[in-house]
């Protein structure tokens, strides 16, 4: 029989196990040898920079104790009956460094019998690698990966995973819905030509190069896609290009939003927009007819009306005053001068409406435009108050927005009060001043609108609603504009702005 190998002596046996020893030291990982018990028996410098503990303060201590281990799988007992039955173990583990730091470590584990040692020594060589940083990515990537999931899922819009070659990896139910259809019948569908209209595919084909080449991180697009019922369903799609850790395009994620609806009310716009361009064509053919039906009536009756008015004139300075005839020949005069009245307003109604209306400027001495249009209009002298001053207006208008304003206070306050001038800087400003009743407030807003009569007076007094909104037409034309303000002792202030000469 073959003898049994010689043990060898207890020199050569610490002679390797200092060779070992220093092996071990230069390891990286953590490097623990310890009993079954987990008795630490030896603690390398892997050990203390990955736990913080010294080989002093490790040794004689039990590594499951002191490193408060936690097992990701099984338990302490599964891992001590394997080592004793495998002789070997591997898995994770939390541990618990100096610092109150959690650490994971991957763990290989090998029961070995030291050479020096009886036939009953057992010890374990542990070498734990530090995988926290790897561990928290993969939780983070699970967790990533689960949120995905859940939003791909459940999301309210549309969404879909679309391989290179134009196949459907992924569809979630809202895509589904879009089109009729249910997620597991369009895995594996090519989008186009099973999908998408055919006219659609150059573009997008188009579009998807420019991800590819990097142009774009995404786009977004109008397209048709086809339903189960064979009809066509407008959608917009915005796609983005996913690429693999070495940049290389892997897959296409589409997100997109049923705009069917959005596209009828869009027509129904469109149509609404065209019929009432069409109405307002017609309405401005029927406004412009109806101007120049105004302006040519108040040209035609311009010409008997002077007539009436000078015949009237005649006529009655040929009576006697009391007498019937010419009481008659004073009413024929006073309705023909207001007749008159109504067809200037009428005619200059036309003008601002038809856009024809301009103001051709020079200056204009104050003082002697407004005695001017005092005497045209009143036999009643009106006192014009404060210095003189030259403006720049159109004669005309000057004398036609001053003698309305005349008018205004006539009809409805009396008459005017006083007609005042005041410079300011490089403006002047002529105040009509009257002591009537004032004007409503609630019809303030509207005082210079056209044709915009008070509830108060249009039973009371005549007018055509005309007289302010000519005012304000002609002292814009000129450069101004005219406000109104209460009288401070009742009444009202007619304020006509001009540029000063």
């Amino acid at each position: 029989m073959r003898g049994r190998p010689a043990r060898p002596t207890r020199v050569e046996a610490l002679e390797a196990s200092e060779t070992q020893a220093a092996l071990l030291r230069l390891i990286p990982a953590a490097v623990i040898v310890r009993r079954l018990d987990g008795t630490v028996l030896w603690w390398n410098e892997g050990a203390q920079d990955l736990y913080g503990w010294s080989a002093e303060a490790a040794l004689g201590r039990r590594t499951h104790r002191l490193l408060n281990t936690g097992f990701e799988e099984g338990t302490i007992h599964t891992q001590q009956a394997e080592l004793e039955t495998e002789g070997n173990w591997e898995g994770r583990l939390r541990h618990l460094t100096a610092t109150g730091r959690t650490v994971t470590v991957l763990s290989r584990q090998v029961v070995y019998r030291p050479v020096h040692g009886s036939e009953d020594d057992v010890e374990v060589l542990e070498v734990n690698t530090d995988i926290t940083a790897v561990r928290a990515a993969e939780v983070s990537l699970a967790l990533n990966e689960q949120r995905f999931r859940a939003q791909f899922t459940q999301s309210a819009v549309g969404q879909a995973v679309r391989g290179l070659d134009g196949s459907l990896i992924a569809v979630n139910n809202a895509f589904a819905r879009i089109i009729g259809r249910h997620p597991e019948e369009l895995v594996g569908r090519l989008v186009e030509p099973d999908l998408m209209h055919p006219s659609d595919v150059p573009l997008v084909h188009q579009q998807i190069a420019g991800l590819f080449s990097g142009d774009a991180g995404y786009y977004t697009h109008e397209t048709r896609l086809r339903h189960a019922e064979g009809h066509w369903v407008d959608v917009e799609a915005t796609v983005s290009l996913v690429r693999d850790a070495e940049d290389r395009p892997e897959h296409l994620i589409v997100v997109a939003v049923d705009i069917s609806q959005r596209r009828l009310a869009e027509q129904a716009r469109d149509h609404a927009a065209a019929a009432l361009a069409e109405r307002n064509i017609a309405l401005e053919e029927a406004n412009r007819l109806k101007l120049d039906i105004i302006g040519m009536l108040g040209h035609e009756i311009s010409n008997p009306l002077a007539a009436i008015l000078g015949h009237a004139d005649e006529l009655a300075a040929d009576l006697h005053d009391d007498s019937p005839a010419a009481q008659a020949a004073a009413v024929i005069a006073r309705q023909a001068r207001r007749l008159d009245e109504i067809v200037g307003e009428a005619l200059a109604m036309v003008s601002i409406d038809a856009g024809s209306f301009s103001a051709n400027r020079r200056p204009v001495s104050l003082r002697a435009a407004l005695g001017k249009a005092v005497e045209s209009f009143s036999d009643r002298p009106v006192p014009i108050l404060g210095p003189d001053a030259t403006v720049l207006f159109n004669p005309g208008h000057l004398q036609q927005a001053v003698v309305n304003l005349l008018s205004n206070a006539a009809k409805y306050a009396g008459g005017a009060a006083s007609i005042r001038v005041e410079p300011a800087g490089d403006r002047v400003y002529i105040r009509v001043e009257d002591h009537g009743p004032g004007v409503p407030g609630e019809f303030r807003s509207r005082l210079f609108d056209r044709l915009s009569r008070a509830e108060r007076d249009a039973a009371s007094v005549r007018g055509t609603g005309l007289g302010l909104y000519i005012v304000r037409s002609l002292a814009r034309a000129n450069h101004g504009d005219v406000r109104h303000e209460p009288h401070p002792t009742g009444g009202s202030v007619f304020i006509v702005e001009c540029e000063r000469a």
